[in-house]
């Protein structure tokens, strides 16, 4: 079964309960819909993708290191602590890896109690139980359309699908594919986090940003060239 990442982007005011101490903030948010529940695209004039896209057409991004905190909180606890914590630090560093600035804070701090959407100005990647029917994940992206700074993104692992490592957990053995990885769609989702949109043409279908997935999948787990591009494209080689 094929699942489809479709991006739905809604910018949206955010107004601070005092203007003279908050900015008024645009809030981006990316649902990622199973195939049979997602709308399909509006037809377009055929041309060679580029295979990354941004966040906005103004290329917000972060201004300073991105620190984050996980609530590793799980449906019936299947994954314990240690492997959530590590699939998503994993995740963070390969974007952090290919750019000479320090993008991603190496340290993260694990909160049993965060929550995702709240815009309070901390990085949340949590689980939980999506409202619409056939959604993987979503993100939710804060940005200040004055000075084009990303200022926070929330990550939910949608509870109704079975996550865990689908890649190798041996020289010899694979993990179990009947699952969702969770450390490739975490790598998938912190794109977002980071300043870049879904792709959508198959032609991309190899990069860590293209808006499809599956059971068992870990090619999002690395970059390709065109993500590595985009994201040296916002913050410097």
């Amino acid at each position: 079964m094929v699942l489809a990442l479709s991006g739905v982007a809604v910018a949206i005011s955010n107004q601070g309960a005092e203007k003279s101490k908050a900015p008024d903030l645009e809030k981006i948010e990316f649902i990622h819909y199973k195939k049979d529940f997602a709308k399909p695209e509006a037809a377009k004039a055929p041309k060679p993708p580029s295979c990354y896209k941004f966040l906005t057409g103004s290329k917000v991004k972060w201004p300073s290191t991105v620190s984050y905190v996980i609530n590793p909180v799980n449906p019936r606890q299947i994954l314990d602590e240690t492997f959530v914590t590590s699939a998503v630090s994993t995740s963070a560093e390969s974007w952090d890896n290919v750019t000479s600035k320090e993008l991603m804070n190496d340290t993260y701090a694990i909160d049993y109690t965060a929550t995702y959407g709240a815009q309070d100005y901390e990085n949340v990647i949590t689980f939980g139980n999506y409202p619409t029917e056939g959604v993987i994940a979503v993100t939710t992206v804060w940005y200040n359309p004055a000075t084009k700074a990303i200022v926070e993104f929330d990550v939910m692992f949608d509870t109704d699908y079975t996550w865990g490592n689908a890649g190798l957990t041996s020289e010899t053995e694979l993990g179990d594919t009947s699952v969702m990885d969770l450390q490739n769609i975490a790598t998938h989702e912190l794109g977002h986090g980071v300043g870049l949109a879904d792709i959508y043409s198959s032609t991309c279908s190899a990069v860590t940003m293209y808006g499809y997935s599956d059971y068992g999948e870990t090619q999002k787990r690395t970059l390709e060239t065109p993500d590595i591009t985009g994201l040296q494209t916002l913050y410097g080689i």
